[in-house]
């Protein structure tokens, strides 16, 4: 799980920085510290509930080196958790795995503090000082080798304080469930974070509608804008996006998604679209897939949605023993036993009738037929019934015109 950025990580440092100043009480090693952590002494940190460790090279010895922290109690995560919910920013970036600004805020101090308080900072050390009690140069310099790794890694400081942010992550989410969508996260200038937006919509409780509730039809106002300047998308690109937008979430509300989509599915889908073949040299490009393949996966997708785009450029791997039951299935449907059913690359292929189908990543069969010019072209139909799959393909092609 990776962390916010360094600059709103800024009051967490700050506030480390000063408590473990504190907790040096004016000790020379705190500079001596200093020193051998800009000499880049300080190895790799482990961070383990109660202490943070590292071993520390001076005057060619290396001494292990550790500060002792308090871990916190159920209840003072209970009241983390219950302070975090109340922050749509802080939920959002959970679920997106990354640490909230949230935890570096001053306000969570007291039982919500995740930077312990100087006295509660101990020190340790494997060198002879260290072994006395005192801070000692070695833990010293880890001190100040924790305040800058806190800039990037602030679930550093969580792991010492006794919790994993993904272990923090599922108690927010369970604190979730029944819950209402709530306000969206935002910034101070109102923008809100797509990832972000993602994030409580994934992992959130679909919203229960009003039996009588009805969804406002859209009425893009991008329509009556002038096209804004390059290299911004035009008012026509505005309104799709907006529109597309407005059909997806409108299939969120009404539970009709089928299945998800990946990166590369929802280009086809897109490009599956009346103005979006237009792309389809720029997507070739982007993608590394030619434009003969990415026009089979547009049919793919027409007939099979995002599984079938999948389908279209690969067969989903399946076990071996998989494919030679569905074989023996569709051998024992046929009603004449002509041509043979052979097994290539994960897919099954009646050479003699020009059909084949694939194994989807969405566990259906999916099916295709040959053409002149060699390609295997999707078709629709797909079903988790190999031998029903198999018609289909034959329907297929029988219904193609022999010449094109």
């Amino acid at each position: 799980m990776t962390s916010a950025s360094s600059r709103s990580m800024a009051p967490l440092v700050a506030a480390w920085k000063q408590h473990f100043h504190l907790a040096a009480d004016g000790s020379s090693s705190y500079n001596k510290g200093l020193n051998l952590h800009r000499q880049g002494a300080v190895g790799q940190i482990y961070a383990a509930p109660g202490q943070l460790a590292a071993p520390v090279a001076a005057k060619k010895a290396t001494h292990k080196a550790a500060l002792l922290l308090p871990e916190l109690t159920a209840t003072q995560w209970d009241t983390l958790v219950s302070r975090l919910t109340q922050i749509p920013q802080a939920v959002a970036d959970l679920l997106a795995n990354r640490i909230p600004a949230a935890v570096a805020d001053p306000g969570l101090a007291g039982d919500m503090a995740i930077v312990p308080r100087p006295e509660e900072i101990t020190f340790s050390c494997s060198c002879p000082v260290g072994h006395t009690g005192p801070v000692c140069d070695h833990s010293a310099a880890l001190g100040h080798a924790v305040a800058e790794r806190l800039a990037n890694a602030a679930s550093l400081l969580l792991a010492a304080r006794g919790m994993t942010a993904r272990e923090l992550a599922a108690l927010v989410r369970d604190s979730l469930v029944g819950t209402g969508p709530g306000p969206l996260p935002s910034s101070t200038d109102g923008t809100v974070r797509a990832d972000q937006l993602f994030a409580l919509a994934a992992h959130r409780p679909p919203f229960p509608l009003a039996p009588d509730a009805e969804l406002d039809a859209t009425a893009p106002l991008t329509a009556t804008l002038d096209d804004p300047p390059a290299p911004c998308p035009s008012a026509d690109d505005l309104t799709r996006m907006t529109q597309d937008a407005a059909d997806r979430a409108r299939a969120l509300l009404t539970g009709t998604v089928e299945q998800p989509h990946d990166a590369l599915a929802d280009t086809v889908r897109i490009l599956a679209t009346p103005d979006g073949v237009r792309r389809l040299p720029h997507v070739a490009q982007t993608t590394g897939h030619t434009e003969a393949a990415l026009r089979t996966m547009m049919i793919g997708y027409r007939h099979g949605g995002p599984a079938g785009a999948h389908a279209a450029l690969a067969a989903a791997p399946v076990a071996a023993d998989a494919l030679e039951r569905a074989r023996a299935t569709v051998l024992a449907s046929r009603a004449v036993g002509l041509g043979t059913i052979d097994i290539d690359s994960g897919t099954l292929t009646d050479t003699t009738a020009g059909v084949q189908i694939r194994p989807g990543p969405d566990g259906r069969w999916h099916p295709f037929t040959h053409w002149r010019t060699g390609e295997w072209r999707p078709a629709p139909g797909a079903c988790d019934d190999p031998a029903e799959a198999y018609r289909a393909a034959r329907r297929a092609r029988a219904a193609r015109p022999l010449r094109r």
